[in-house]
């Protein structure tokens, strides 16, 4: 888990982030947007509606996460990302997470 300061956690920061540009992969719809922040800043979002169980939003969630963080060095200082977990990522590996979303932040200019 990343330290409190570089994650959004208040609801206006995701919406601020939200308005920005959006970027799909295979298995994350991504909200970029750039900031004043020293550091890069992420969020995490999994709907009820896209996983019904806990345990599915959970996993969604830590497989994200663990993908986010291994890429977090190589991101812009000023950056701000939202990520929203599509339904097919808890059957994936966390190798082929890490790939998509690496190929997606190369293909937006930010990695």
């Amino acid at each position: 888990m990343l330290p409190k300061p570089s994650r959004l956690n208040l609801k206006k920061d995701f919406k601020w982030v939200a308005a920005g540009k959006k970027l799909e992969t295979k298995y994350l719809k991504l909200f970029i947007k750039v900031g004043d922040n020293q550091e890069p800043r992420l969020g995490i979002a999994g709907s009820g509606k896209t996983f019904p169980k806990a345990v599915e939003r959970n996993r969604a969630r830590r497989l994200v996460s663990a993908a986010l963080e291994a890429l977090y060095l190589n991101l812009p200082k000023s950056i701000n990302i939202v990520a929203l977990p599509k339904a097919g990522v808890i059957k994936v590996k966390s190798g082929d997470l890490l790939l998509d979303l690496e190929e997606g932040l190369k293909k937006a200019g930010l990695v």
